[in-house]
């Protein structure tokens, strides 16, 4: 027991390491069935407002179709409307008009070769807010229905990119961003540049076309994503346009690295709906990414999170309050809450926190046995620190019985993955043939890993057990501490 004596101190403190129309039901007897023909299909030059591609907010100003979707514009419901004759009620505040002549009867128009209509406000005072579409967004959004409904460049230009014809792909995305805009085409040129996909390498020119698609009109009531926690790491094209030039500034991919640009655009990110740039910020803010620590902000970012289901910064959060980083005040209590929360949602890390709460009585009575039910399920997800917690129970045998085999077996599981104290007390056991066989040699490697990793008391079982080698154990140990370079 004595030997897992500087191991087990280790437990004193929480080492947290920091590290995207149905159809109708068959009658019954008896019942009474509504009957009649449906209309075909709406004619494809008919811009129906709230929903159409043509005539969203992406393409054309404030006109009385550019007003907030409404259950009475749905495709469906105007559709129904049509076939029974009540299509440009009263409530119908979307403006309808035909692509093939977009200022209505075509033979009334004063000036076809004019932009905008002489007789609309707005030609007589360019300041005046628009009431009703004037000429020009009228053309405009007949004009682009017009393109929508005939090209094919993006779907060409993505299926080109499948087979690696790069220099096709590049040309028709090209094509159909400068004919429509789609992000969609915008951000894989901008992949295509910063890859090197049929062209070298340019990272400036990537950061090009991200910002073409991060910085295109974006409006919050339509176009932010919603956040769903079992699909937490699903971007929009904006999303991912603006994480993907964050992260070329924060690690520096052909540029300078550059904190201020990487945190606007994770900032960017945020605004657009994802929910994880809010965590990566908050991390930001409490380490001092780009400036000083601020504690106040990395609980604004981290909460704003946690609270809509992102479980790394529930964990996050838990960390800080547990903690007291960034000058925010100690709080068990608050980090019991949070720590729990994620465990709840499966999370490794704070399954192993929550467990280690409950083992050492901070914030919650001791309760060693509720502990390890965290601890084992923590250890199942493989979470390091619960796998050296749970061996440190079956070593002593205390509240579950003495099992020196498991013990050894979760010290080793820890120790692969870098859990310093694991690698000490598995070197330990090693030596002394506890729950195995005895082995100096692997003995030897362990500690002396846990010596790289910091160890404080792996130097002095070093010395002790360097004497007890044989030859054949050194070149063993060697073998695996001073591997041969590759030829």
């Amino acid at each position: 027991m004595g030997i897992l004596n500087a191991a087990l101190a280790t437990l004193g403190t929480l080492a947290l390491a920091l590290p995207a129309s149905a159809q109708s039901q068959a009658s019954t007897p008896g019942s009474v069935v509504v009957t009649g023909t449906r209309g075909g299909a709406p004619e494809a030059d008919t811009v129906i407002a709230a929903r159409s591609k043509v005539l969203s907010r992406n393409y054309a100003s404030s006109c009385a179709f550019m007003s907030s979707p409404n259950a009475a514009e749905d495709d469906v419901a105007l559709a129904y409307m049509r076939d029974f004759g009540m299509d440009g009620g009263i409530s119908d505040e979307a403006e309808h008009f035909s692509a093939r002549a977009p200022d209505g009867d075509a033979s009334n128009f004063k000036d076809p070769s004019s932009l905008t209509d002489p007789d609309d406000p707005r030609a007589r005072d360019r300041n005046a807010p628009s009431v009703k579409c004037a000429s020009s967004d009228r053309r405009f959004a007949a004009a682009r229905q017009d393109i929508l409904r005939k090209d094919k460049s993006l779907a060409q230009g993505f299926e080109a990119l499948d087979r690696r014809e790069y220099a096709r792909a590049m040309q028709l995305l090209t094509t159909a961003y400068d004919k429509i805009g789609y992000d969609e085409a915008g951000l894989a040129l901008a992949k295509m540049h910063l890859y090197g996909m049929g062209t070298a390498k340019d990272s400036r020119e990537a950061i090009r076309w991200l910002r073409k698609v991060a910085e295109a009109r974006f409006d919050p009531s339509r176009d932010a994503m919603k956040f769903n926690p079992k699909e937490a790491q699903m971007m929009s094209e904006k999303v991912e346009a603006a994480f993907m030039l964050a992260r070329i500034y924060e690690r520096g991919i052909g540029v300078p690295r550059d904190p201020a640009q990487a945190l606007a655009w994770y900032g960017k990110a945020a605004e657009f709906g994802f929910v994880p740039a809010r965590n990566v910020l908050g991390q930001a803010w409490v380490n001092g990414y780009g400036g000083a620590a601020d504690g106040r902000k990395a609980i604004g970012y981290l909460q704003a999170a946690a609270e809509q289901g992102y479980v790394p910064a529930q964990y996050n959060l838990a960390k800080i309050y547990y903690n007291g980083d960034a000058g925010v005040a100690r709080d068990l209590k608050q980090a019991g809450a949070w720590f729990n929360t994620a465990a709840k949602a499966g999370y490794p890390a704070a399954l192993f926190a929550a467990g280690r709460m409950f083992d050492m009585g901070e914030g919650v009575p001791a309760d060693r046995e509720r502990a390890i039910v965290y601890y084992k399920e923590a250890a199942v997800k493989g979470d390091r620190d619960a796998e050296f917690a749970l061996a440190t129970f079956f070593y002593d045998g205390e509240v579950v019985g003495k099992n020196l085999a498991t013990a050894r077996k979760l010290f080793e599981a820890a120790a692969r993955q870098g859990q310093v104290d694991a690698m000490f007390n598995l070197g330990a056991m090693e030596l002394n043939g506890e729950g195995g066989d005895k082995d100096l040699a692997m003995a030897y490697v362990w500690l002396n890993l846990a010596r790289q990793g910091g160890h404080a008391g792996a130097e002095a079982a070093i010395k002790a057990i360097a004497p007890m080698l044989t030859a054949r154990d050194r070149a063993t140990a060697d073998k695996i501490l001073k591997p041969a370079a590759k030829s």
